[in-house]
């Protein structure tokens, strides 16, 4: 109870992994929900379904990426956490450059799988291209697609879109509207003192199904291109901190220039958040530069450089687990105390794994013993050669 990021609930268990979801993560959703309800009260189930479950999944299908990829580099993977920042995977890999760097590009890896997916429906189906740009946050509400077949521009069906009035150009705003009785029509736009007057704009529309499948290309690219952000801990940051380690031989140097790289990314954003006024932007700012100060400390401090732990996070980010720990501290930070933590249930749950597949690999050695290798199942073959394999690495 001391520490509040230890506080989750387990959802429910899937490929032998746990999936918990944190306390904070539904608290910070009901905040964002009624944060839409106050400025969209139209929109405010449809945008709850974005949010809330879309982002959900795609965060949790990149979570299992890395833990796909971490078991396909021989390693263990049995947690993910779902916290307000993103995911945690909780994954341990061989200490190579190899093996941390594909593990790190497993999660963006499904961004790129949902991408593809999403544009092999929109292009010969609904006729129209895919949005591309990730900073048009528009195009996660109301997207507005451009259909290859004719050059125009498709609107959703509920848009409301005018000419103003004497003129060609369209506005298409989601803007209060004011008719008035037997008379014209006016809309007022952001930053306009004055409303003006419109008429209405012929438009062409597509489905609610191009819509959703617009919105999903749209976040899960987002969350691509953010996750490649070249900071640590976010996946970028992993990938270049084992590509210069595969380069260089030097496990420190690579850490340390996704560190230094993980500050400057982290003023960055704290200069953007208060720009735009975003909360969990500045929450991410923080957490990237209390992760990377830590880091800093325990590659000064620790007697052994090398980290043979994962724990990705946000999606799109990750976290090493098994960090040497500085020699007699003199006081614990508060992520200290978290870390160390998940080290002792993970050493214990490790323990507890290790002893249940002796006990299974005893029976399946009988087996064979008896009715001959043949006999075994897909899946007992596969658990032979898994343990195998880790028995192997850590020799």
């Amino acid at each position: 109870m001391r520490d509040p990021l230890s506080w989750s609930i387990p959802l429910f268990r899937a490929f032998g992994i746990q999936v918990r979801l944190h306390i904070l993560y539904i608290i910070i959703t009901l905040g964002m929900i009624l944060r839409v309800v106050a400025k969209s009260p139209e929109f405010w189930v449809e945008y709850t379904l974005v949010w809330v479950l879309m982002l959900f999944v795609i965060v949790l299908l990149h979570e299992f990426g890395h833990c796909f990829a971490a078991r396909r580099e021989g390693g263990e993977a049995n947690d993910i956490l779902m916290w307000p920042l993103g995911g945690l995977a909780t994954c341990d890999v061989p200490h190579s450059p190899r093996a941390h760097f594909n593990t790190a590009a497993g999660g963006p890896f499904v961004n790129v799988i949902i991408c593809l997916a999403c544009a092999a429906i929109l292009i010969p189906f609904g006729k129209v291209l895919p949005p591309l740009n990730p900073l048009s946050f528009d195009q996660l509400y109301r997207p507005k697609l451009h259909n290859w077949t004719d050059g125009s521009t498709r609107y959703s069906p509920e848009a409301r879109v005018y000419y103003k009035e004497g003129s060609a150009e369209i506005v298409d705003e989601y803007t209060q509207t004011f008719v008035f009785k037997d008379g014209p029509t006016y809309v007022a736009l952001e930053g306009k003192k004055e409303p003006i007057r419109v008429t209405p704009a012929v438009t062409k529309t597509y489905e609610s199904w191009v819509l959703w499948t617009a919105r999903l290309f749209w976040m899960s690219w987002f969350l691509f291109l953010f996750n490649l952000i070249p900071a640590f801990p976010l996946d970028g940051g992993r990938l270049l901190q084992s590509f210069v380690w595969g380069r260089t031989g030097d496990y420190r140097r690579g850490t340390m220039i996704a560190i230094y790289t993980g500050f400057a990314v982290s003023l960055a954003f704290i200069l953007v958040s208060f720009w735009i006024i975003d909360p969990l932007l500045l929450g991410m700012a923080i957490f990237i530069w209390v992760f990377c100060r830590q880091q800093y400390m325990a590659l000064e401090m620790a007697e052994n450089e090398s980290l043979f732990g994962y724990d990705f996070s946000q999606g799109y980010t990750s976290l090493e687990k098994d960090e040497p720990v500085p020699p007699k501290p003199k006081k614990q930070g508060f992520f200290s105390r978290w870390r160390q933590a998940r080290r002792e249930r993970k050493a214990l749950l490790d323990a507890e794994q290790r002893v249940a597949d002796e006990v299974r690999m005893d029976e399946l050695l009988d087996k064979i013993h008896r009715q001959g290798k043949e006999a075994l199942s897909d899946e007992e073959r596969r658990f032979m050669d898994r343990v195998s394999a880790r028995y192997r690495n850590r020799s």
